[in-house]
Parts: C-alpha cells; structure tokens; sequence
C-alpha cells in the first residue's frame, strides 16, 4: 500500500500535505535535530536549525511559533509550572508559555545542546564550555560544576536520588548533585556525544558511547557490567516495560538486550541508527534511522513493520495522546502518522508502507 498524500494546505511559510489515511506531512524549511515533546494538554513541541520552535496539534496544525538568533539543537521539556525551557545555539536558555509565547530568557554561557532537566525549583543542562549549568528559578542564580571536555552534548538524567547523570566528550560519565558538587564519575571509552542515560527498574544507570559501548554503572558510578556493539552507540537507551533495554548504533543495528547486558535479539538496517527508541504502546516500540525509515519493533527486537520516508532522521518519533505518531527528518519534513496506519502495521494488516517522495517542489 502507497500511501498518496492528496490536499495541500498553505500556511505560515511552509506546506502540509493530508490524506485521507489520517496522516499529515509538513515541509518546513529547516533541519530537525531536536527531540519533540507533547505537552499536558496534547501540543507538539519540536525544535528546528531553522532558529524556530514550533507547537502543532495532532494533525500538523500550526499553533504558534518562537523564533531566536541561534539554531536550537536541544529538546525542550515542559516543567511543572507548565512552562517550556529550551536552550539554544544563541548562549541563552529560553522560557515560553505552555502556548509557545516568549516568557523570559537566562545567559549560562555557551552554546547549549541538550535537553534540561528539573531538580525540583533548580533546572539542569549542559553547554558548550564544558560546563553543567544549574539555575535556580526562584533565587534567578546560576551556578556551574565542570567536567573534563570541551562539551557537553549528551543530555542529563534526573536520578531517582535527587541527582544529574551526565557525560561529555571529556571520555567521563559523571553523578552531580543538586548543588552542583561532583559526587562520582566513571571514566569511559569514547565520548558521549547524544545518548541520554537511562536509570533501569533496579537502579542501573545504563549510557551508551562512541567507543562502540553500552556501560551499566549504579548511582556511584561503579561499574557493573558492559555491552560492545559494531558501531558508535549516538541512541539514548530506553528500558521496556518488560525490562529490556533497547537502542540503535551506527552499525546499522537496532538492539534489544536484557537489563543484565544479554543479547536478545539484533535487527539490521540499511544504515546507521543516530535516532533514540520510543514506546508505542505496551509492546512495541518505534525508532527512526539513516535508512530514511521508521522502524516498529517488539520489546524483544522483533520487526514487526516499517514506513519509508523521505529524508533521514536523526530526531526521536513520539506517539501523542490520540495515537499519532510524529517523527521529522533532518529535511525538514514532518511526519504526523495517523493510528490507522500504524494499527494496520501492528496487525500485519498491512503491506509495506511509504509516503510518496517529490512532491515538495517549494523552498522557503
């Protein structure tokens, strides 16, 4: 089954593409490397080297748009006030209403690469000075802890004992607490360039590297076990509902492993895996590559389906509340995949799916 792609809506400086499938493409002129989040009330939040941060509804919607001097880079999060924080290629850090509407902006220092993350009123990132940014809302201070490296390109992960797990190009994987203080780090082989960590059911904290590695550590940094892959491990790993961890490698491979470093089952693609794994439902998961493909697989590996794009991903796919699922490539092309589609894939009701290519003859 082809999927055509028939009605052409012109809106805001870009062109959205509808079927009557329930799915929506829009050709915005930028690349997407930034990770989208939904917010509470169901919006689409997604980044752009095109210097704009753009919310959608579930069918490709434009709600509103914030545009700044830099390209963003970094994943936005949605705090628990409700705001959205970003960081940006600009050396500020950005807040905006739940709307998208500019709220205030702090200057940490650095270009800003990674998502942030929130230790109660205090929020976490790292930049490009080697630097972990802290900044404490209430107080409006900021203060730093620094790492061995230049960057800091992967993103932190808030630990379940109130502490950031983050790592660099520095070659060290590093445990910092809410005050800034370097609690423990773990020297690695290769950078960590993008994986985000992962804090497992039983507290391992799992991070994958350049050095072709998947490292299992505890909370004090002491190592646990280790897992080595054919290519640079760029994915943030992703623990299933069933325990296992899941992430993709430049080797081409989208890997499921047991929470105790088992190889349970290894599917290969035509080319590298950079984009992180997400879950679609209970069972099955999605995740994205070079390849120009969104791949569907069970939580213990097994292909079930793939849609075949046009343009690769980097960015991480996304299912909103109504069971869209939403990925973008490095394009600019965005990809709102109805339920239908995607239920016919996990039902094997379906042939190979592909979303015709060639039709984006505008540039903007």
């Amino acid at each position: 089954m082809r999927i055509l792609l028939t009605t052409i809506l012109v809106f805001f400086g870009f062109v959205a593409l509808a079927g009557d499938n329930g799915s929506t493409v829009v050709k915005i002129d930028g690349k997407f490397y930034s990770t989208p989040i939904v917010t509470a009330d169901g919006s689409l939040v997604i980044a752009s080297h095109n210097k704009t941060v753009y919310f959608f509804d579930s069918r490709g919607q434009l709600l509103n748009s914030f545009t700044a001097k830099g390209w963003f880079h970094a994943t936005p999060r949605q705090l628990t006030d409700g705001q959205i924080a970003i960081g940006c290629y600009d050396r500020y850090f950005y807040f905006l209403d739940k709307d998208g509407n500019f709220v205030s902006r702090i200057k940490p220092g650095g270009k800003i690469f990674t998502e942030p993350v929130e230790l109660g009123g205090v929020i976490a990132f790292g930049t490009s000075r080697g630097r972990v940014a802290f900044y404490d809302r209430q107080a409006d201070s900021l203060y730093y802890t620094r790492v061995r490296g230049k960057i800091i390109h992967g993103s932190p992960l808030a630990l379940s004992n109130n502490c950031v797990a983050i790592g660099g190009n520095g070659k060290r994987f590093c445990i910092i607490d809410s005050d800034a203080n370097l609690k423990a780090q773990f020297k690695t082989k290769g950078w960590i360039m993008h994986s985000k960590p992962a804090e497992t059911f039983d507290h391992q904290v799992v991070v994958g590297t350049y050095g072709k590695r998947l490292y299992s550590i505890d909370t004090l940094c002491r190592p646990l076990w280790q897992y080595k892959v054919g290519g640079r491990i760029h994915s943030s790993i992703m623990q299933t509902p069933d325990s296992n961890l899941v992430f993709g490698s430049f080797d081409g491979g989208i890997y499921c492993i047991s929470s105790s470093g088992q190889l349970i089952n290894r599917q290969q693609t035509g080319k590298k895996v950079v984009s992180s794994p997400a879950m679609v439902n209970d069972t099955v998961f999605a995740i994205a590559g070079i390849d120009k493909c969104i791949h569907l697989l069970t939580t213990r590996g097994r292909l079930l389906g793939s849609i075949k794009c046009e343009g690769s991903f980097f960015s991480t796919p996304i299912v909103m509340p109504d069971g869209t699922l939403f990925c973008c490539t490095m394009r600019g092309i965005l990809y709102f995949i109805g339920k239908e589609t995607i239920d016919k894939i996990l039902t094997g009701n379906s042939e190979p799916v592909e979303f015709e290519s060639g039709r984006y003859d505008r540039k903007y």
